[in-house]
Formats: C-alpha cells, sequence, structure tokens
C-alpha cells in the first residue's frame, strides 16, 4: 500500500488567505500564529507535486570540485535533502528513512545549471534497525531566479521498495471501517507527549511532511516536522483512507515556521 499526499497547500498569517494560484508555502514567524481552530480552507487551490531524478543535459564547462568535511553543515543538508526524497517514494505510518553519518562530501560547481552535492551516508531503515545500506548520492540544487527542489539520486533507491506490511494493512482496515472520524490537535502537546493511539498519524504525518520540506529545500535551509497542529479524517472516496493535517514545519537555519495544509490519501 503506497501513501500519497495529494497536495500540499498553504498560506497562513493570523488567517487564511489563499491566491489565485500559490507556488510556495507562505513563512511565519515563530510565536505569532494562533493554533487553537486552524481550518483548511476549501477554496484554496491544490496542488500535486512529484519529485524528478532524472539528469539534465549540461552545457561544455570546467567544473570546480570542492571536498567537504562530512560533519560540516553543507554536507548535512543535502543528506536531509535525501531523506526527505527516500520517504517520499517509501516512506510510511510505519517505516520511515533516514541516515545514520555521512562519510563522504563533496561539491561540483554546475555553472548556471546549479551545484551537485556528491555523498556517501548510510541509509537507515525503521524496519531493520541492525541494517544499515551504503548508499551513494547526488543532490543538485538549481540555480534561477525562482527557487526550485532539489534534484535528488540515490544508488539504493530500487533495493528500499517493500511491500505492504501487515502492520499497515490493519492499520488501513482498522480506521477506515471506523464509526468515528479520527481527530486530534497539538501533537505533540507542549510536554513532547503524543498518545500512542496518534503515534501512526504523527508518523504518516512526517512523511507527508517531506513533499513540501524537499521542494521547498535549498542549500541554506534545513526543515523538520514541529507539530501537527490538527488532524481530521475526511471522507471516505473510493474506499481510500483520507487524512487532512495542519503541520507546523520548522526551518533550523532561518528559525521561520511554515503552516502547511495536507491531504493524505491511501492506495
Amino acid at each position: 500500500m503506497n501513501w500519497f499526499c495529494f497536495v500540499w497547500t498553504v498560506l497562513f498569517s493570523m488567517v487564511w488567505q489563499c491566491p489565485a494560484a500559490p507556488s510556495t508555502p507562505s513563512p511565519t514567524a515563530p510565536g505569532s500564529t494562533a493554533q487553537d481552530e486552524v481550518e483548511c480552507p476549501s477554496n484554496c487551490v491544490l496542488l500535486i507535486y512529484s519529485n524528478r531524478s532524472t539528469s539534465e543535459a549540461q552545457d561544455p564547462l570546467v567544473m570546480t570540485s570542492t571536498e567537504l568535511n562530512p560533519d560540516h553543515y553543507e554536507a548535512q543538508r543535502a543528506a536531509h535533502a535525501v531523506r526527505y526524497y527516500l520517504n517520499t517514494l517509501y516512506g510510511t505510518p510505519f517505516r520511515q528513512l533516514s541516515f545514520s553519518k555521512v562519510h563522504q562530501a563533496r561539491t561540483e560547481d554546475l555553472g548556471e545549471a546549479g551545484m551537485k552535492y556528491l555523498l556517501e551516508i548510510s541509509v537507515k531503515d525503521s524496519l531493520n534497525k541492525s541494517s544499515e545500506k551504503l548508499c551513494s548520492a547526488e543532490v543538485v540544487y538549481p540555480r534561477g531566479e525562482t527557487q526550485q527542489p532539489p534534484k535528488v539520486q540515490i544508488s539504493c533507491a530500487a533495493s528500499l521498495q517493500l511491500n505492504t506490511s501487515a502492520e499497515e494493512e490493519d492499520f488501513y482496515k482498522r480506521y477506515s471501517a471506523a464509526d468515528s472520524a479520527v481527530s486530534g490537535k497539538d501533537i505533540p502537546d507542549s510536554y513532547g507527549h503524543v498518545d500512542p493511539e496518534m503515534v501512526p498519524f504523527w508518523k504518516l504525518a512526517g512523511v507527508a511532511s517531506t513533499f513540501i520540506m524537499l521542494n521547498e529545500s535549498n542549500e541554506n535551509t534545513l526543515y523538520n516536522l514541529a507539530q501537527v497542529a490538527k488532524i481530521t479524517q475526511l471522507e471516505s472516496q473510493n474506499g481510500q483512507l483520507r487524512l487532512e493535517y495542519v503541520v507546523l514545519l520548522h526551518d533550523m537555519i532561518s528559525q521561520v515556521i511554515i503552516i502547511a495544509c495536507i491531504t493524505t490519501s491511501d492506495d
């Protein structure tokens, strides 16, 4: 079973505002938003994003290559872009992919095409914590007047694909057939607590948020999911479990909070 983010739209300051064709979330300074009753507006344009990992043809140029300290922030931020990418492909409420270490890192300046990061990283799978994969990855941050998402390729992507777990099937059946709709707010709470019943929904929010975090990433950002402000189960369509989230995404570099509305569906 694959989980898809059909959507992500955002625009939030003190109230919702929906332009005709939003293309990027509006940043919000920490502490400037009211989280008590956050609603996803019905008249916002919903956008579908898919990551493209194909290489672009490059004009002949003399590329400048620079070795990086694998523990340095440049290498770590590029590795997080790989993490976002892997979770958009294979993440589920019961499976998250991350990296434990960057072993090698270097950059290649591609001129107008952008900056390429070449990494050797150890990839961790939450379903198999005793085993890690050593993978080669490329992250290209395009240059241009408008920001574009990084283009990611990783050598071990295909080997990470797994069939749907029994635990995920049980989760889907339980909540798609539930008499009452799931709802919640402020996950985790101000004490960092997540109710055990809400853990899969919290993890699914993290996976769904990687679509936005990847799309908004550049060489000077580092996003994490800070909180699920609100979760609502939507009416099922074609037997699918559909959930609507309002999430707070924290850029660790600028300290800006992005508030995003995401709708997820299983398939």
